[in-house]
């Protein structure tokens, strides 16, 4: 039972990939079967739903029977990383209007910039806790993604117009939001590090 915290961890990296690999095969159908493509689309998005509500559950869990180990802890880290670049990369290529691939390189740069930080502080025996701004991020980052799948499934599947405004305006918001996030989380991992130098 203790170990179930992990496994839910285990579920959010491997969603990364196929939620990924549903989105580059909804992007082939689109010009066979629009309807197709917006079934694999509504797929993806209770895919990406289900392992977005995973990061809040496992470490609830691990948290209430007592079992965070170290182990859990790097992968819960890395396993948001793994399902949003898995997605917004499969998204860009797919489908997002190129201020939201713009908005993407931001998300992704930032995370890139962050990791090698981490990476190089504990080389040095120190740790880079995580920020409140960068848990917003995160946040913003994963609705804005479900978002736009929400989107891409309403317009796939003839959604009413009112819903499709909606949902698109939603994930601009929200992507743009995680963007900003990330610049000011990463100044702040910035400004820590040079005080601990």
């Amino acid at each position: 039972m203790k170990s179930l915290p992990t496994l839910l961890t285990v579920f959010r990296i491997a969603m990364g990939p196929a939620v990924a690999a549903l989105v580059l095969w909804a992007a082939s159908l689109l010009h066979v079967d629009a309807q197709i493509a917006g079934l694999i689309y509504a797929l993806a998005l209770i895919l990406f739903v289900l392992a977005a509500l995973t990061d809040w559950l496992d470490g609830y869990l691990a948290r209430k029977w007592n079992a965070v180990t170290p182990l859990g802890a790097a992968l819960d880290h890395s396993a948001d990383k793994v399902l949003i670049t898995c997605v917004l990369v499969a998204l860009a290529y797919a489908s997002l209007p190129m201020a939201l691939v713009a908005a993407a390189v931001v998300i992704l740069g930032r995370d890139v910039a962050v990791a090698g930080l981490r990476e190089g502080i504990s080389a040095q025996g120190k740790t880079l806790p995580v920020s409140q701004l960068g848990k917003w991020k995160a946040a913003a980052e994963m609705a804005g993604v479900g978002a736009y799948l929400a989107f891409q499934t309403a317009v796939l599947l003839s959604a009413p117009l009112s819903v499709m405004l909606g949902l698109d305006w939603a994930a601009r918001i929200l992507i743009w939001s995680a963007a900003v996030l990330a610049l000011i989380s990463g100044a702040q991992y910035v400004g820590a590090l040079l005080k601990r130098t």
